[in-house]
């Protein structure tokens, strides 16, 4: 089954530990996707404080404007939660062992 999906996507869970079984999931389905821990905060709905996951595909750039849209579509209170963080890009760095001495 195929479909097409907007990325970055935001989703919610209780427990931090809820995040990696589903990065491990979208691994197995899409090695390019990536599943990463961008906020903790409330729902705009109220309730308690949950943790904020972001789906993106690997080398998209992301820009805060972009992160913040997708939490705020998957409800995430803006206005009553902590400080959001923005996946950087990993730069495979050289290996310096293997620089001649």
């Amino acid at each position: 089954m195929q479909t097409t999906v907007d990325l970055p996507q935001a989703f919610s869970v209780r427990d931090e530990h809820e995040i990696y079984p589903i990065r491990h999931l979208m691994a197995r389905l899409n090695p390019d996707l990536r599943v990463v821990h961008v906020a903790t905060g409330v729902h705009v709905n109220g309730g308690c404080t949950v943790f904020w996951g972001l789906v993106y595909q690997n080398g998209q750039p992301l820009e805060k404007a972009d992160v913040e849209r997708a939490l705020q579509r998957a409800g995430l209170d803006l206005a009553h939660s902590g400080p959001i963080q923005i996946p950087t890009q990993r730069v495979a760095q050289p290996d310096v062992a293997a620089c001649p001495a």
